[in-house]
């Protein structure tokens, strides 16, 4: 499975990046929306399966944003919000592709999410899940 992980501070991109290469993903990491806008529009070549994102990504867009800008180009797409502040979901309406994940979270608790959206079964996209999807 293809991740494309975005997060703006370095550290934390390496570290997830490292966390779900260990436990088997292919993955690519951009630092902000406009790095992963250039992976999301299709002319990379390179498309992800699962979207990993930061809320806060500093200036800019931050991961909603991104999360529906990936959506316009793959709908359905599996997103996991890793994210500090869960607080600031809490107003969104997170769809049965979605997951928060909070920051400190532990290598399980980051693979489990990728694996509970990434399994053969989230990944199948059928009438529902595109209407959710385009809704988003």
């Amino acid at each position: 499975m293809r991740i494309l992980i975005v997060e703006d501070e370095w550290l934390i991109r390496m570290l997830v990046r490292d966390l779900l290469e260990e436990a088997g993903f292919e993955c690519r990491d951009v630092g902000d929306a406009a790095e992963a806008a250039k992976i999301l529009d299709g002319r990379s070549g390179w498309q992800p399966d699962l979207l990993v994102t930061d809320y806060n990504l500093g200036a800019g867009p931050n991961g909603v944003a991104v999360a529906i800008e990936a959506r316009r180009h793959s709908p359905g797409l599996p997103v996991v919000y890793a994210t500090g502040n869960p607080e600031c979901l809490a107003g969104q309406m997170l769809g049965m592709r979605e997951r928060i994940v909070a920051k400190p979270f532990t290598f399980d608790e980051l693979v489990d999410a990728v694996h509970d959206l990434g399994s053969p079964t989230s990944l199948r996209t059928g009438p529902c899940q595109e209407v959710i999807a385009a809704s988003l």
